[in-house]
């Protein structure tokens, strides 16, 4: 059975999501009357075969579908190579070449006259003024036939290409015949796209400007040409399992009796706990040319994509037919624009680091977008990188903005005074740091100052503040904060004074609470996830 050529087929749409696409291709098919066996083609080798759905005319039925490997199909002569005829015409130039090639040495060998003597000075002369115009025109032959060889080259590439990929075999049964469309749809594995954030900071007084860009990669070997993109926001690659509730169970608590051990074994059970480390934290540690001067330049922008609510999802409908490369990261796309509130403060914490950074503090409802890494721009200067999850379990999103240079902060801490009360059997320990901040601006700059006292974590040791310079104090994890209007070189000083008071024949031992830092890592693709949702491919961890 011969079914001659392969039914080929054009993407007009695809659906990206997260991880994965719909790929939707358009074709046409001539059917006869009755039964008809078609191959069709379209689908790439990194597709799931297993996904694909044919949609034909109501008069047209299946009676079996299946994919098959084109190669086997091909070595039963039941479908044409077309890389075989590209192959025939490729030897056709090769021929031709040659012939020029060879009709190139005769001229040249028929103008040397030199073992010729039957032939006139006029004839020379008539055959040497002829011969430039014959070998130019043998020169261009040569170069278009070999420019029609190098376009039968990439020709025979892309087809051998072709024939390595899945084709789907239908048998199907049709009222009438005639030519027929048909929409070929499967899922394809090699795309994902990124949702990433560009935020523009103009001043205090005024919101930050946000926009949402796609970046959209897809490594399925073609170039989707002239099609309607949509983005979804989820991602259906990631199984959808209903959580399950396990049985909560109770049971008495029996504190646990200590056992009374031999004196060798409680000094090598000591060792071992010094071996280890003596200081131990109570959590995990964190770890061309210049444009003319009255141009007026702007931001080049490109249309916002329509945003609308699916069932469970949000998707982007991006405006106008356009290109999504293989293999390349240049697919770029503006989803939406917005702008949001914000209250802009400077923020330092001099005691970890003297350097200040201006921060922007967002209601987490305002922000109606999905997590994502963010573009800080102050104005038109990039600032760096942030990540942005409104998903976290707050109400108020912090933004660092970066680097802030207007503030100068010193913090300078004064010798330690202890002194012993004999008759409390306390010594005591005073402490007195001393924050100076000037602002080397021009303008008055609001700022959040912070700093921190020690916490007993022993009734025995008690700490009391003697002067905070009116500074906020939170009891449960010592910060102190000072919310200050820095005027232009007019210097604000504060003052951090407390004292501590314990037992005098007991030691005081510092240890650092550390933040509880875990790295996570994505179920679906592998990547760390900081927030509520994987920044790749937007898995809810």
């Amino acid at each position: 059975m011969n079914f001659k050529t392969i039914v080929k087929t054009t993407v007009k749409e695809v659906q990206v999501y997260r991880v994965g696409a719909t790929v939707i291709r358009y074709g046409e098919a001539e059917l006869a009357a009755g039964r008809n066996i078609l191959v069709i083609g379209g689908m790439t080798e990194t597709a799931d075969s297993g996904s694909f759905k044919l949609k034909f005319p109501e008069k047209v039925r299946a009676v079996n579908l299946q994919v098959v490997n084109p190669e086997d199909m091909q070595d039963k002569g039941e479908i044409q190579k077309e890389s075989e005829a590209v192959k025939k015409q490729l030897d056709d130039i090769d021929y031709q070449i040659g012939t020029c090639e060879l009709m190139l040495e005769l001229r040249k060998k028929n103008s040397d006259f030199s073992g010729r003597q039957n032939i006139t000075t006029e004839e020379q002369e008539k055959m040497l003024e002829a011969l430039p115009e014959q070998l130019l025109s043998l020169h261009r032959k040569i170069d278009q036939l070999n420019e029609e060889k190098k376009k039968l080259e990439k020709a025979l590439e892309k087809a051998e290409k072709e024939e390595k990929k899945p084709v789907i075999l239908a048998e199907l049964v049709a009222a009438e015949g005639g030519t027929v469309p048909f929409i070929l749809q499967y899922q394809e594995m090699a795309a994902v796209w990124k949702p990433k954030y560009e935020i523009q900071y103009f001043d205090d007084k005024s919101p930050l400007e946000v926009r949402m860009k796609a970046e959209i990669v897809q490594r399925s070997g073609e170039d989707w040409k002239q099609v309607k993109v949509t983005l979804f926001t989820g991602n259906p690659s990631v199984s959808n399992d209903l959580p399950v509730m396990s049985t909560l169970m109770l049971s008495l608590y029996e504190p646990q009796k200590n056992r009374v051990r031999a004196k060798g074994m409680m000094m090598g059970a000591a060792c071992g706990a010094m071996a280890d480390g003596a200081m131990v934290c109570e959590d995990v540690c964190e770890d061309g040319a210049a444009p003319e001067a009255d141009m007026i330049m702007a931001d080049l922008m490109m249309e916002s994509a329509e945003m609308s609510e699916e069932e469970t999802m949000k998707s982007f409908l991006l405006p106008n037919a356009r290109d999504i490369l293989s293999d390349t990261d240049g697919n770029r796309a503006d989803l939406q624009s917005f702008t949001v509130k914000a209250n802009y403060h400077v923020l330092a914490i001099p005691s970890v680091d003297t350097r200040s950074f201006l921060t922007a503090e967002i209601a987490a409802a305002q922000w109606p977008l999905p997590p994502a890494n963010a573009a800080i721009y102050l104005r038109d200067a990039f600032a760096g990188e942030v990540y942005v999850d409104p998903t976290r379990d707050t109400d108020l999103l912090t933004l660092s903005l970066g680097q802030d240079e207007r503030l100068t902060i010193v913090r300078t801490e004064k010798p330690k005074q202890t002194q012993d009360v004999f008759l409390k059997g306390v010594r005591r320990e005073s402490h007195c740091t001393e924050i100076r901040i000037l602002n080397t601006s021009s303008d008055t700059v609001k700022a959040l100052i912070k700093d921190q006292i020690p916490v007993s974590t022993d009734k025995n040791i008690e700490i009391e503040t003697s002067n905070l310079s009116e500074g906020i104090l939170d009891a449960e994890s010592g910060e102190v904060r000072w919310e200050i209007m820095a005027e232009p070189e007019k210097p604000v000083e504060l003052a951090l004074e407390y004292r501590i008071s314990w037992p005098k024949d007991k030691r005081l031992e510092e240890r650092r609470k550390a933040m509880k830092v875990k790295t996570r890592f994505c179920p679906g693709c592998g990547s760390i996830v900081t927030g509520k949702f994987c920044p790749e491919c937007g898995k809810e961890v």
